[in-house]
């Protein structure tokens, strides 16, 4: 549910970055598990980068080509984890989700209520029809989130990304809206 900026959920809610949570996203995305195990983070994501990103991402908003937002615990400001509907493309109504949770909350059901809390924002307030998502094969928690969440396997593009000079596999995933309870 949207609320006075924020979308909440019964244990967390999503809301824009600040500049103040830039430290907190630096420290997050600085580890090394988060870094091995997602698609698109870089290794040195450090504060400088993170204060770029929290502006960049703000223009994404008022543009409409990206909705990021972080995860925070109900009743706290404490950041603890990042989700999104990315690379909008609001003509053909398709575009990307992209998640990461702090490893010190792994396996708490965090991505998953985000994931349903997004999707929801997606599909009912952006119009959207599809949504996609990939993950590294390996990461097999992330591939439980996305069909917790409904996300149909469409397949396997062979040696997608390359990290520390590896190539790696990416599963993709794809939802409809007419799929969406």
């Amino acid at each position: 549910m949207w609320k006075s900026g924020r979308l909440t959920g019964e244990g967390i809610y999503l809301r824009a970055y600040r500049t103040s949570d830039a430290q907190a996203l630096s420290d997050m995305t600085a580890r090394d598990e988060i870094y091995r195990t997602t698609y698109n983070i870089q290794r040195d994501f450090d504060l400088a980068h993170a204060r770029w990103w929290i502006k960049f991402n703000a223009n994404c908003r008022r543009t409409g080509t990206s909705y990021e937002f972080g995860i925070f615990e109900n009743g706290t400001d404490r950041l603890i984890g990042n989700i999104g509907i990315v690379n909008v493309n609001s003509r053909c109504r398709h575009a990307t989700l992209a998640y990461y949770i702090h490893p010190d909350m792994w396996n708490k059901g965090i991505a998953t209520e985000a994931g349903r809390i997004i999707l929801d924002y997606a599909f009912r307030r952006l119009e959207l029809n599809r949504i996609g998502a990939v993950c590294m094969v390996e990461n097999a928690a992330s591939r439980r989130v996305l069909e917790k969440l409904g996300f149909e396997f469409e397949g396997i593009a062979r040696q997608e990304i390359m990290k520390d000079g590896i190539y790696f596999d990416v599963a993709h995933y794809g939802l409809l809206s007419e799929d969406f309870d």
